[in-house]
């Protein structure tokens, strides 16, 4: 009961700049005391909501700068600054659209939201599963070969994810078990899982939150940042697999048995890149496809 309690009073301050814009409107940057006890009713269930979803971590980070910000003017000489009050900084982060409901969560629920959605209902239709049998279809047989199973698998993963973390979900509980099998330790295996993984969240298309931001940031296209990013995220790639491989030479590693020895590696290679195209194929067509069917609303409402 007192969740829903606090889940209504944090929706009741989020809805407080849609519900009461006429007036917020007719005072800018002067808040009156009821927009600064909403204000700080709402960034407290903010900092709890944090906690809940992420841990104390973050938590303290902002708690840190918040009062860095009204107490800058008792910090030392090289961090001090003139200091906010608690109403300027209550007005700058909750009631104008510069600090909570800024640019990051404007491009997060208009654009990062789309491409993360769309990548999860691609992962759940097997793409994730894919990615991984094919990576150790490909790779698993030769030396280290979970290892440089993993890098792969990682990176495809990255093409649909833009989540390190869902990265790590998804391919690591299969990858790490099998990386030790063939010799590596846990701390390695974990450090070759993590290493890719996150190298995931710079591979385009789906990429972090961060690559939105620059979007909206800087003024350019997402196509412009995806062709930009396409060059580092392959050649950090390469550096992962080069060091995996040299790993398992120095370690004296053997990979793992092939399922399908009397297959020819460029049969792998076709079968794998007919699956990925089938794939982006299906991409287009459900995004496209979408754009089209809203097109042709448009159009009969307006004939």
């Amino acid at each position: 009961m007192a969740d829903w309690a606090i889940g209504l009073v944090a929706a009741f301050c989020a809805l407080y700049i849609y519900i009461f814009y006429t007036q917020l409107a007719g005072r800018p940057g002067a808040p009156i005391t009821q927009d600064v006890v909403v204000g700080v009713v709402g960034l407290v269930l903010l900092l709890e909501a944090t906690r809940r979803a992420l841990g104390p971590p973050l938590v303290i980070v902002a708690s840190v700068f918040l009062l860095y910000s009204l107490l800058g003017p008792y910090m030392p000489s090289i961090v001090a600054h003139g200091g906010v009050s608690v109403n300027g900084l209550v007005n700058h982060q909750w009631v104008s659209a510069q600090g909570v409901f800024g640019i990051a969560l404007g491009v997060s629920t208009s654009f990062v939201f789309l491409f993360v959605l769309f990548g999860a209902l691609l992962d759940k239709a097997g793409a994730g599963n894919y990615f991984i049998k094919v990576a150790f279809s490909l790779l698993g047989h030769y030396r280290g070969g979970p290892a440089k199973a993993a890098v792969v698998a990682s990176g495809m993963t990255g093409l649909i994810s833009g989540s390190s973390i869902a990265n790590t979900v998804t391919t690591g509980t299969f990858t790490i078990p099998m990386m030790k099998r063939v010799g590596f330790s846990s701390e390695k295996a974990g450090a070759v899982e993590v290493s890719s993984s996150v190298n995931g969240q710079i591979m385009p298309p789906v990429m972090g939150a961060a690559a939105f931001l620059m979007v909206e940031y800087v003024g350019i296209s997402y196509v412009e940042v995806i062709k930009h990013a396409f060059l580092p995220a392959l050649i950090s790639y390469i550096a992962l697999m080069y060091i995996v491989h040299l790993e398992a030479l120095k370690a004296n590693m053997q990979g793992l048995p092939s399922a399908n020895p009397a297959r020819p590696l460029l049969n792998k290679v076709i079968s794998f890149m007919t699956g990925l195209i089938l794939i982006m194929a299906l991409s287009f067509a459900v995004y496209y496809g979408l754009g089209c069917l809203s097109l042709f609303w448009v159009m009969l409402l307006l004939g």
